[in-house]
């Protein structure tokens, strides 16, 4: 297990930006090829001081090598909102409609494992 997030190198380079179509360059010679993801709420701190917040433990085989890692993000409502419409963007940009419909059924899935788990409402 890699023990420090920063020294996995990785790019997301231009000439472009990451919402322009075949506008990137990836470096993913070291690049988390994700396997887990695990999401919690944190609750305020005792005596109602601080705020609620979200959290999203990420982990995987580092590319090219047998090393894990796993990253711990911590984040509020606007990351959260960040990362969904980030992700329902990209299907906009997403090279064919063979990689959006293999999306929405593999989002299908995962919603109705939540259902079945009694984790969705």
């Amino acid at each position: 297990m890699t023990p420090d997030p920063r020294k996995i190198p990785g790019a997301m380079v231009g000439p472009g930006g990451p919402h322009d179509r075949g506008g990137v360059v990836l470096d993913a010679r070291h690049a988390v090829l994700l396997e887990t993801v695990d999401v919690s709420t944190l609750d305020p701190e005792r005596g109602g001081r601080g705020q609620a917040a979200l959290a999203m433990l990420l982990g995987g085989r580092i590319n090219q090598t047998k090393d894990r890692a796993s990253v711990l993000f911590i984040f509020g409502t606007d990351g959260a909102a960040a990362i969904i419409s980030e992700l329902i963007a990209v299907m906009g940009r997403a090279s064919g409609p063979e990689f959006v419909a293999e999306f929405i059924a593999d989002l299908g899935g995962r919603l109705d494992k939540l259902r079945e788990d009694g984790n969705l409402s």
